[in-house]
Order: C-alpha cells, then structure tokens, then sequence
C-alpha cells in the first residue's frame, strides 16, 4: 500500500509559510553570488601554518565545486519578517534575534512535523533555490524514521514540484567520501545524520579527519562550503554544548529547529501545542484503559527502586497505611536496620521482623531479614503478573473491539506492547517462532480465549496467536558458523544491534499496514520507543511501570497519528481515531501524571494566554487576516482588569457567564467577538488542580513568635491533657453496629479491576469518562490479618465487644475474600455507631501533660516543607503568626485566615499543626485554630475555632459532628473557649 498525504493541511500550510515567509525578499538569483568560504588557522589547514600568518582565506567552494545557499539578507530585515509572521501565528514578537538565525517550530507528535520540514524545503527551493540541507537527529531510531518518511513522500513530493529534483542519503562514516556528491550536486538535496556522527574532534570522528578521496580535505569541509540549512528534529536532545558546537562547525545559512517540546526556545515562529492537535481533531481521542488490583492483599510487598550513599539509603515501594485506615502502594525511604511495618505506617503485613538488614551500592541491592537479596527494581509480594495477564487480556478485547468496527472500511488495527525484558517474550526460546515467556504464553492462551468469545471474529483475524504476534527486539549471534544462531537481546537503543531491529520495523512500517499481514500483535523492547510510530496502532499496552517523568508522553506519541485505510488514505473520524493506553495505574494517575508531563514541557493548560485569541478572524482593507498577538493582548489585558483572569492567565471566580445578565463588555473594537471569548475562557478553564513550580515556595518560620512573652503560658493553656470517660449500654452499642455492618454494602474479593476511560484535552485540562469496566477474581493464599487486633486499635473497644460484633453480623466470609477492605468497612461502621451512642455519655477530666509540646512544636517548624501558593494564604502582618504562609485546605479557612490577619483586637492565630490531636471516642481530632484575642487592653482570651462552611450541624457528617461535641467537652474541661465559625458568624 502507499500513503497519501493531503498536501491542502491549512495548518500544515501554515507552519510551512513561517519559516518561507522569513527570507521575504531574498532575490531568486542569490545562488549565482560569490560565496567565500573561510578556514580559521585553529582548524585543520590544506597547508603548514608555518607558512602564513593571520586569517586564510581560500575559496573551498570553488576548490571542490560546491554548489550551495546564498543568503543576501541582513539580520533587521529577517527579523523584521520574524516579527510579523510571529504577530500572524499569535505568538510574542521579538525584539531581537535569539542566538542568531536559528528558527523553532512546535509542533505535537502525529500532526506531520516530519512531512512539514521535508515540503518547507521544497519550498524554499521553489522560491529561494536554497538547496542544501541536512537533517540532523538525535538518535539512530528517528534517523531512521527520517529515512523511511523521506522514501515514502518522495512520489508524492514528485507530484507536487515536478520542476525540482530530490536526492537523499544517510550519511555514514565508512561512505564518507559521499559528502562529495551531496555538495557539488545541483539539485535538491537532503543529507540525514545523527548528532553523534558530528560532534567530537579528528581523533573521535571521521568527519574531522582529512580524507585522501576528498582531495586531502574533511568530510566537514565539503559540507561547509554549501552553507547548508539545517533542519534539526528533536533539538531538545541535542542542546549540550558540544552538541551546539557541532551544529556551529557545519556553518549554517540556518537552523530550523522542529520539536513538539523544545527544552529552549530561541526564536519561535510557529506553535501547533498538544491541546491544539486535539482540539482541531489532528490526533486520535485517548482512552486509558487501566488495570489495576483493588484492595490489596495481606501478604508484604516490596520493591526496590533505587539505593544512593552518604548515607546510606534505599528507595521503598511499600503498601502503606493511610490516616483513614486504608492501604495503598508508596514510595518511602529505609535506612539500615529500618522495620518495614514502622515505616509503612503500621501495615501488619510487615509483622514479624522484616528489617532492612543491609543496603548495598556494588551491586545495588538490599537485603531483607525475612527474605534475602533484592536488587533495584526486583519486587516481591505483588500480584503484577496477575496484572499484566489482564492488561494483555484487556489489549487483545480491545483490538479485537476495534478490528470488528473498522475492518469494513478497509483499516488494519494494530496493537503494541512495550516490555523492559526481552527474555519476558521469549523465555527460552530464540525467536518469535519458539518464544516461550510469559508473555508470549499469556498472550497464547489469552487471545485462543477471547477469539472463542467471539466467534465472528475469526472470519477477520489470524486463527492462531503465532501468526497474530512478533517482536522486533536488538539481535545478537550466538556461535560459529552452520552452528550460528540469531536471537533477541535487551538493548540500550543505542547500539549497532539497534540499529538492525530499527531498520527491520521501520522497513516493515508499510507491511504492517496490509490486510495481507496477519501480525496485528508487536511485542518491541522499551528502547525502541522513541522514533518508532505508526497511524494504525490502536492499543498501547506497557508491561511495566510508568516510571520516567516522560513516560506516557513517550507512550501516547507512538500511536497519536490519525489511522489509515488500505488506500494510504487518512480517517479522522473521531469515532473510530481513537488511541487506547492500556495502563497498570488508575485513570486519575494516568491523566494526572500525563498532564504534569505538559506542563513541565511548557504547555499551558488552565491558563488564558495572551495570545490565545490571535487565531480569531478579522477583516482589514477587505482582507480577511486574523486578530494576531497584539489584538489578542488587548482583549487579554481587558480581562485582566475586569478581575476575570489573574497575572498569571488563572480564571478567577467572577467568571461566570453561565449567569443571567453576565457579560464580558468587551471594548468597541472587539464588542462582536463576545461569544468567541467566552467559548474561548471556558476551553482554559482550570478544572483539576495542576503544581507548578513557580508557584512552590518554602514558608518562613517566625521564631520570635515562640519566644515572645505569653507564648509559652497560651500553649501550655491550650494543650493541657485530658482523659475521657464514657458511659453506654454495651448490649444497645452491639446491636445498632450489627444492624449498621449487615446494611453496609457487600466486600467484593480482591480483583483485577479493568476500566476503559474515554479522556478528552481541553485547555482546562483533561476530561474522562468512563466507557466500559471489568472485573477478574485474584485467587491465592496469604496470611489474614488480626482483624480483631486492629479493631480494638481503630476503636479503643475490649476484644468481647469486637468478636460479638463481628460474629453477630453473619458476614466474616467476606472477611477471608478482602481482609484490609472488610476491616476498614467494619472500622468505619462501628465509629460511626459509637459517635451516635457514646456522644451524650462522655466526659473528660483534666490530668496532668501536654498533648503536643512546646518544644516539639518548635522542633517540627524547622523541618517546614516547602508548599504550594494554591494551599498558602500570604500573611500581611507577619508578626501576629508563626509562618509567613498559612496553610489552608478550603476557600473557608483561607477566608478566616485574611479575617483574623485584618482584625486590630486579634493579636495572635495559629493554624495549628497535624500532631495538635484530642483523643475522642472516634479517633482524634484535630480543631483548625489557636487565637489569642484583646479584650479591654488584656491577652488573655484564649480562643480554639474549628471553621465549617456552616454552622448547620445537619450539613456536616455524624463522625464530624461526634468530634465536634467531643471537643466541646475537652475544651470546657481545661477552661478555654472553644465554638465553631463559618463565614457568616466567626463567633469572635
């Protein structure tokens, strides 16, 4: 089959005609000027320096007849154009030229960057006959992508510009003397290479060295004398110094810089960012599906992330206990002889004496009292590969989902699983023929089984997995001669056995694609990710942890191109583009982590930008043009000052067109894009809360506040211990938690829960909804838990209550299915009966103590973490609090707080710390606030404030309540004033 490219893309055309657009008024007849080339004596010289002094100039380009570009523009006038083609795409004008001229394009992975910068040539060709370009990559991986686009256009390049002639080869260091045909050539030419075969010296590289086929010149010399332009892809891997220093050896006319992430930017002049791709419909809808196990079973899990020294430390992933009772997987941090159970937050699993007992950096690994070795990323208690064989399942349910939906219309589906192991494919085996790894066994059985339980698929696709599946993994050869045999190896991505497992899955890009190839299923190694793609993956599994900060961006860029039928024809239907990431964490994670990713990248998401509405159309003289960067920063700075945006582009709480009568009284100029503003501001809106660095800072600790005089006497005042009492018919507790646990709903089993997510990009971030889910039972023995152990802890109850309890519900069977999910629901219903039964009969006796100590709290105000300004109320009178910042968890708390740092007769407040805890018969509680009021000229009113929304009982939970009133008793007891606030009545 053969691709057809669409060469009427507007924005395609658009980023095409920002770099074109720059040489505006570059004379066509430039390449007949006389270009010198200049040899500065520090280099390599055709003859000893001895002989001359100062500066040589020799005509290289004559010498060897080179044909290359001429520019005969200065610098105001390219930066003049650079100006009004940033002002046309909405992006910030330049007052001058960063670094020369060097030019970026943005634009996101599937949308064609690589089709864009092989036509712009084309065109600069067209108009400028510039000739000479090299194409430089990062990597062996996307070079041979380049290589593969380029053969795959070249027929529909033919078409388009039937006047010029195109020739393109890759550059290699034993075909060096190569370089000669591409400089002295008189058409169109494209030279590809990596950044590695460049940068170094005459000892590292053969581009450095004087070659006798070369007339005793270099290969660089030859490739000087074109002044070529030099398309750089990917250039955020390739911004080190010697990496620049490379690009400056090749003396460029200039640099086109083309990324959908550049790590610097220089002179940016064309922005097509991810939320555009999705938003125009140029990339396929995401859908996470994800796999994940819920609840959690008793037995230990570690895994080893990582170790360091100085001192010596190891990086945990441990399942950890949460304040509310419940597990889940986090990373901690051990030190030699560290008990897991303490350090997991009290998880019994860890009973029993399992110990850090050594931490080793050569190797890298730790040993475990009650197990032995583990080195970094080994794991042991998990149920992963239980995970992995329904993420496998789930990928093959898919594809087949997706074969019977689009297999009329002519698409081949193809799927892609990423593993970190070769030998988890193929076991024993040394090809795809004999592959006996789990995964390859798992997927066997697996895809028999869902092909049975859809019978009307197999008219579509292969009857056996061994035709369905392959891997194309880095080769090695083992043995000599007839005895020699090829098989797979894990690999860097980096070495020459990578560069065979690129060539054969790039030369098979095509073929895959063909109804006449049964593979519908490949199986690559991780470092074959970047530079490998193909529009007709619909699934991507990755069996193995999302680790990387890069990782799903990686991921989703393999199968974000818009499919393609067997015409070569592109399918932009919305319905059917669509791109599945079968993921081993929640939906909430993926979506989150994947939006960090952009953010880090420098795509703005929940932010109005001034240039958001430059696309916006307008006509000047009769010629429709749109608004551009500078309109579009009036309307901008109009919104700033109506309060409806921050400085920072946020939407503010006084947006809200969804009002009757609201309006955005734009300026008369701008009065009829009112609609389009709107629509525009609500596609930015910020919807899940998103850090960022700039917005983290380190609170100030103010420690005079601590020793200020009648500090210590308010604290000792307010943290006075107490002991309760409560008073209770057992028999009536008894009854009313059997009744509550008996109603409570029913504890599924530990599974492996499956959900296909459909997710949506908008500006203000990232959208889901669910389309489907499934569930698979984890059989297996572990040990139980002392559930009545933990009961006694979660609820100060004697162990005869407990077991009567337990025992009277009838439901202990669920017990054994999901022990940590049944206590916890059991812990919950019993609190909450206690808080209805025990509220009325308590009392508390003052006794001697602190429950939180003056030099404890001291202690924890130096160990301060840094915070995030969306959690931090800035104080203004710093004096009157212990922190520059106050940390608030609700728009209520952040209220009081400005309430209380505003208020004259207020002379001190104090959020008060996590470890300020009461112990009441339904766990401690923690009140909100420590207030030293002035009344009559005297600090002696001491005042805690718990701050609700209201001060509604009924609109607050019964355990928050029970707490409440348990408080109010605490506090009565140890003489200090104690109520509850909300923004109506701060009772102060």
């Amino acid at each position: 089959m053969r691709f057809q490219f669409d060469p009427h893309q507007p924005y395609q055309a658009s980023a095409i005609e920002a770099v074109t657009d720059l040489f505006d008024g570059q004379p066509a007849d430039a390449d007949q000027l006389v270009t010198t080339f200049r040899l500065l004596p520090s280099e390599p010289a055709l003859f000893d320096q001895d002989e001359v002094s100062g500066q040589v100039s020799l005509d290289i380009a004559a010498e060897v007849g080179a044909v290359g570009n001429n520019l005969v523009l200065d610098e105001d006038t390219i930066l003049a154009n650079v100006q009004r083609v940033q002002d046309r795409n909405g992006l910030e004008s330049a007052q001058a030229l960063a670094d020369g001229l060097q030019f970026d394009v943005e634009m996101e992975t599937g949308t064609g960057k690589t089709y864009v910068y092989l036509r712009t040539a084309f065109e600069l060709a067209k108009r400028y006959r510039f000739t000479k370009f090299i194409i430089l990559v990062p990597s062996v991986a996307i070079r041979e992508g380049v290589k593969t686009s380029i053969d795959l256009m070249r027929e529909h390049f033919r078409h388009l510009y039937p006047e010029i002639n195109m020739d393109a080869s890759v550059y290699a260091g034993e075909r060096a003397e190569e370089v000669r045909d591409f400089a002295s050539a008189t058409s169109l030419q494209f030279l590809v290479m990596t950044i590695d075969s460049l940068r170094g010296d005459k000892n590292t590289r053969i581009m450095h060295q004087t070659r006798d086929k070369l007339a005793g010149l270099r290969p660089l010399d030859y490739l000087r004398a074109t002044r070529p332009i030099v398309i750089m892809d990917e250039p955020q891997n390739m911004e080190s110094q010697l990496a620049q220093s490379a690009v400056a050896d090749l003396d460029p006319l200039c640099t086109l810089r083309y990324s959908a992430t550049h790590r610097v930017t220089r002179n940016v002049v064309y922005r097509l960012d991810p939320l555009d791709a999705h938003q125009l419909g140029l990339v396929k809808t995401i859908v996470v599906s994800d796999a994940q196990e819920l609840g959690g079973s008793a037995k230990p899990y570690v895994k080893l992330l990582g170790v360091s020294r100085d001192p010596f430390k190891a990086s945990l992933e441990l399942v950890c206990r949460k304040k509310d009772g419940s597990y889940a997987k986090r990373k901690v941090t051990a030190t030699q002889g560290d008990d897991l159970e303490h350090v997991s937050g009290g998880n019994p699993a860890y009973e029993g004496n399992w110990r850090v007992s050594e931490i080793s950096v050569e190797p890298e690994r730790i040993e475990l009292s009650n197990y032995g070795y583990l080195h970094v990323g080994d794991e042991i208690g998990s149920n992963q590969d239980a995970v992995f064989r329904e993420m496998i399942r789930e990928t093959i349910r898919e594809h087949i989902r997706k074969e019977l939906q689009v297999h009329a219309r002519g698409i081949k589906v193809l799927s892609l699983f990423f593993i970190d192991k070769v030998a988890s494919y193929l076991g024993d085996g040394v090809n795809n023929l004999d592959a006996n790894g789990d995964f390859a066994t798992w997927f066997d059985e697996l895809y028999t089984e869902e092909l049975d339980r859809q019978p009307e698929a197999r008219d579509i696709m292969p009857v056996t997995a061994l035709e369905a599946r392959s891997g194309y993994f880095a080769q090695m050869k083992s043995g000599k001669g007839k005895n020699a045999v090829m098989t797979f190896k894990d690999s860097s991505g980096k070495t020459k056995a990578d560069d065979d497992a690129y060539e054969l899955i790039m030369r098979d890009k095509a073929r895959l694609l063909s109804m006449d190839e049964p593979v519908r299923f490949i199986f690559s190694h991780s470092a074959l990710r970047e530079g490998w793609d193909n529009p007709n993956v619909f699934q991507i599994c990755t069996l193995r942890d999302m680790a990387s900060e890069t990782e799903r961006r990686q991921t989703i860029g393999r199968g974000l191109r818009l499919p393609v039928n067997q015409a070569g024809q592109r399918i932009s239907d919305t319905g059917l583009a669509q791109l599945t990431v079968v993921a081993s964490e929640s939906y909430q994670a993926f979506a989150s982590a994947l939006q960090n990713e952009y953010q880090k990248a420098g795509v703005a998401i929940g932010f109005v930008r001034k240039q958001e509405f430059s696309r916006l159309p307008i006509t000047v003289d009769g010629k429709e043009t749109v608004l551009g960067a500078k309109r579009s920063a009036e309307i901008w700075d109009h919104l700033h000052r109506r309060g409806f945006i921050n400085e920072q582009g946020e939407v503010q709480g006084s947006w809200v067109p969804e009002q009757l009568g609201f309006t955005v009284d734009l300026p008369e100029p701008y009065a009829e894009y009112e609609d389009d503003v709107i629509n525009i501001v609500n596609a930015c809106k910020m919807e899940t809360i998103i850090k960022r660095k700039r917005k983290r800072v380190a609170r100030k600790l103010n420690k005079e506040l601590y020793a200020a005089p009648g500090f210590e006497e308010f604290w000792d005042k307010i943290t006075q211990r107490t002991i309760y009492r409560v008073n209770f018919e057992r028999q009536a507790l008894v009854d009313a938690c059997v009744n509550r646990i008996k109603t409570a709903p029913r504890i599924e089993p530990i599974r492996i829960q499956v959900t296909r997510t459909k997710m949506t990009m908008t500006r203000g971030g990232t959208k889901g909804s669910a389309l489907g889910s499934r569930g698979a039972n984890l059989t297996g023995s572990y040990p139980l838990p002392d559930i009545v152990a933990q009961l006694q802890e979660a609820t100060s109850l004697t162990r005869r209550t407990i077991i009567d309890i337990l025992t009277d519900s009838g439901r202990l069977g669920e017990f054994l299915g999901n022990p940590n999910d049944f206590i916890k629901m059991a812990s919950t219903c019993i609190q909450e009966e206690l808080a209805h039964v025990v509220v009325e009969g308590i009392q508390y006796e003052k006794i001697g103590g602190s429950i939180y100590e003056l030099r404890e709290l001291q202690e924890d105000g130096l160990e301060e973490k840094d915070r995030f300004l969306d959690q931090l109320y800035k104080v203004t009178n710093t004096g009157k609090t212990d922190f520059d910042y106050v940390v608030f968890d609700s728009a209520v708390e952040r209220q009081f707080a400005e309430h209380l740092d505003g208020r004259e007769d207020i002379r001190l407040f104090m959020k008060l710390p996590d470890k300020f805890r009461i112990p009441t018969p339904v766990g401690d509680y923690n009140p909100d606030w420590a207030i030293i009021k002035t009344e009559e000229g005297q600090d002696r009113l001491y005042l805690i404030r718990e701050t609700k929304s209201s001060l509604d009982p009924t609109k607050r939970r019964p355990g928050e309540n029970a707490k409440i009133n348990a408080a109010i008793k605490h506090f009565e007891a140890i003489g200090v004033n104690y109520k509850v606030a909300a923004p109506d009545n701060w009772r102060l």
